[in-house]
């Protein structure tokens, strides 16, 4: 999601200035939506550009000076296309720290041990302050409030997406610190023989059978003091893992 249409959502309630919209975008979602002032403003210059939102008369005292921005109409049919887009796909995550394990080595091993840990670390910590900021959304009575029931949505969204994460640093914690204890095999440019198929590997061994029998027949031939006969075999056969230059 990009920060035009949640800025736009935002501007379907009532008209705003940057920094309130990036204190109610906060408020709203949940500390994941974070964003400061500055990316604010670029995105409603953008948007302003685009003619999506247009500048409105601020209220009267301090904030006479602000400039107050507010969704025209075709601010709202970006809103409202953007809305009705597809989002049922779930998207699996791409971790850079998974990148990093998997490529490490075992070299780097140590090393991408410990950044699992400082990861696993820092889930729980922010796990911890979510958690706080849940308790802190103020329960509703008699009156419902759809803004805390939606920002409780919002928190949980983060919440359980965290507790998946550090479930998983956990796990990756275990994996690779039991790897380390282990004789283990790991690819590298040496082993590209194991790396061919099977058929690959009957047609090489073929060729290798096909030369050594040439080789015993010109050997046999020399011995046999046949002056007469030509060998066949005029140089070393290159085989599919050989330098391709002539």
């Amino acid at each position: 999601m990009s920060a035009k249409h949640a800025l736009l959502g935002l501007l379907l309630h009532k008209p705003a200035y940057g920094y309130e919209l990036a204190d109610r975008l906060q408020a709203r979602l949940g500390p994941a939506w974070a964003i400061n002032s500055g990316q604010v403003s670029q995105t409603l210059r953008q948007m302003e550009a685009e003619g999506l939102i247009e500048r409105v008369d601020g209220s009267s005292g301090a904030h006479a000076k602000r400039r107050f921005f507010a969704i025209n109409e075709r601010g709202l049919a970006e809103f409202d296309q953007w809305f009705a887009s597809d989002t049922s796909m779930a998207r699996l995550t791409r971790r850079p720290l998974l990148v990093k394990v998997t490529l490490a080595g075992p070299e780097r091993l140590k090393g991408a041990l410990e950044q699992i840990v400082a990861y696993e670390l820092d889930c729980a910590e922010q796990l911890k302050e979510l958690s706080g900021r849940f308790r802190e959304v103020p329960e509703d009575g008699s009156q419902v409030r759809a803004d805390h029931v939606l920002l409780r949505l919002g928190l949980t969204a983060d919440i359980f997406q965290l507790e998946g994460e550090l479930a998983w640093a956990r796990h990756a914690h275990q994996m690779v610190a039991w790897l380390m204890e282990r004789d283990a095999i790991w690819p590298s440019a040496s082993e590209r023989l194991d790396a061919l198929s099977e058929e690959a590997r009957e047609r090489r061994d073929a060729r290798a059978a096909l030369f050594q029998r040439m080789r015993e027949r010109d050997l046999r031939a020399l011995s046999s003091g046949d002056a007469g006969a030509e060998p066949v075999l005029r140089a070393t056969p290159r085989t599919e893992l050989d330098d391709p230059s002539p």
